[in-house]
């Protein structure tokens, strides 16, 4: 049980409750602090605001999912008195040996016989299960409505697109947001928040007459619902033709993110069952950012991944609604090497979603450092094509991902950055968005060294450029997204 700074950080996932739970640590708040007979429990009471102290502990008998209790009113799970008390571990207070409280080990035994079922039913139940007649006329009628849901969509978008996008002011945007809001009924999660999204730009436009972005939105919807329509009549037409069910409509679904943008959301059993996983991955974080979403109402918490095993670089994403947002747990910046015994691969493009049930970590080594270097790209012309591959497709990431290896630095008149390969390819690295950190390391620092980087094009210029997301060297990992 190796507890750090860090771990607490990554545990809580909340920066208002790391600091009050530290802050309990140091202020002496903890009237008794105990440790199990084998260490897997900690437990104790604090000082709250009434008379009665709070019993706080953190179980880990699973190392993987440690599990924290408090009897606070606290709906923040981990609470800041869970949080104080590891914090009272890692500042080497004095934990005494005691047995496991008897409501902790009652606890202890139902997680133990609900995890004992579930593996006993993924035991003899480990592949796919059986489509029958009756699932199969259900799943036929999901499509059906959706196929509905398209239809109205593909109306709004028309009768926009007719009237133009200066027809988007605030008496036709009501109205037009009244019939997104419809289609909240057609399980097309994914195609309402896109409307959502044309209807927020189109309206902002107004104000500078600017309307790239509402445009590129018009072209994203566009081949959004055409690809939907294709795949829902094909995926309704292999339900209705059960059981001689082709498998088109599956395949096209596993290597596409259509499903996902049309609004569904995986869960870990089904892609599992599809095979869409990894055993024993290793990950190393190279990035995080937090997005503000107005169209799905919601903040995205997006960690940035290179994996040591196979230089692939994923994508983490937790979704944060904007009314829960006090109740769901914030993720933040991990420095540590994160193991896992399965990753779960959702379908997508170069840089797929990835999630985990269960984890450990590790500290960041210099032969990690020198694996994830390893990993860079060396051949900026191959990288080049398959970025413009990518984006000429309507449907993918624009911002794709890579890691790569440079040989040299380079800077035009203007002052702009170019990081250059052996070949003399060149690449420019965008000043606006932390290109212009690069130009505080030294040649030394950055020369024969990896930089992953987030590839952008400017709409107006058509030019496009490298956004720095962090140095690898044989020795640090300098990160520009935090």
């Amino acid at each position: 049980m190796n507890i750090t700074e860090d771990f607490i950080i990554h545990f809580t996932g909340n920066a208002s409750t790391v600091a009050n739970g530290r802050g309990l640590a140091a202020k002496g708040s903890f009237e008794g602090l105990f440790v199990s007979d084998d260490g897997t429990l900690l437990f104790g009471s604090c000082k709250g605001s009434g008379k009665t102290p709070y019993l706080c502990s953190v179980d880990f008998a699973d190392p993987e999912k440690p599990v924290p209790r408090c009897s606070c009113p606290s709906r923040q799970i981990p609470c800041k008195h869970a949080a104080g008390l590891l914090y009272c571990k890692v500042q080497g207070k004095e934990f005494k040996t005691a047995e496991v409280p008897e409501d902790i080990a009652a606890k202890r035994s139902k997680i133990q016989q609900r995890e004992e079922k579930k593996a006993a039913k993924e035991a003899e139940d480990p592949g796919p299960k059986e489509m029958t007649k009756a699932k199969a006329s259900a799943a036929a009628k999901k499509c059906r409505t959706q196929l509905e849901g398209i239809a109205l969509a593909e109306k709004i978008l028309h009768n926009i697109v007719l009237a133009g996008l200066h027809s988007v002011d605030r008496k036709n945007e009501k109205l037009y947001g009244e019939q997104v809001k419809e289609l909240g009924n057609y399980y097309i999660g994914g195609i309402q928040a896109a409307m959502t999204d044309l209807l927020i730009q189109a309206s902002e436009a107004q104000k500078n007459q600017d309307f790239t972005d509402a445009v590129g939105s018009i072209n994203y919807l566009y081949a959004l619902l055409k690809k939907s329509r294709t795949y829902t009549e094909s995926k309704a037409a292999d339900f209705e033709a059960f059981p001689q069910t082709p498998n088109t409509a599956e395949d096209a679904m596993l290597n596409s993110s259509i499903e996902e943008q049309m609004g569904y959301a995986w869960k870990l059993a089904e892609l599992r069952e599809k095979g869409r996983y990894a055993e024993n991955a290793e990950l190393l974080q190279v990035g995080f950012s937090v997005f503000e979403d107005q169209a799905k109402k919601q903040f995205t918490d997006e960690g940035i991944w290179i994996s040591l095993g196979t230089g692939d670089i994923y994508l983490t994403e937790n979704f944060r609604p904007f009314r829960a947002q006090k109740y769901v747990r914030e993720e933040d910046s991990f420095f540590p090497v994160l193991t896992t015994s399965a990753l779960y691969i959702y379908p997508g493009d170069r840089n797929p979603r990835v999630r985990w049930e269960k984890s450990e970590h590790r500290e960041t080594e210099k032969a990690d450092l020198l694996k994830a270097r390893d990993r860079g790209a060396g051949n900026f012309a191959e990288v080049i094509k398959a970025v413009k591959n990518q984006i000429k497709s309507p449907l993918a990431d624009k911002r794709p991902i890579f890691a790569l290896k440079i040989a040299r630095l380079g800077q035009d008149g203007k002052g702009t950055l170019y990081i250059v390969d052996e070949a003399g390819t060149s690449i420019p690295l965008n000043p606006e968005d932390f290109g212009f950190l690069m130009k505080k390391l030294t040649r030394e620092q950055a020369e024969g060294q990896t930089l992953v980087c987030r590839f952008s094009q400017d709409m107006k210029t058509d030019l496009l450029y490298a956004v720095p997301v962090a140095l690898i060297t044989g020795d640090e990992l300098i990160r520009f997204t935090y």
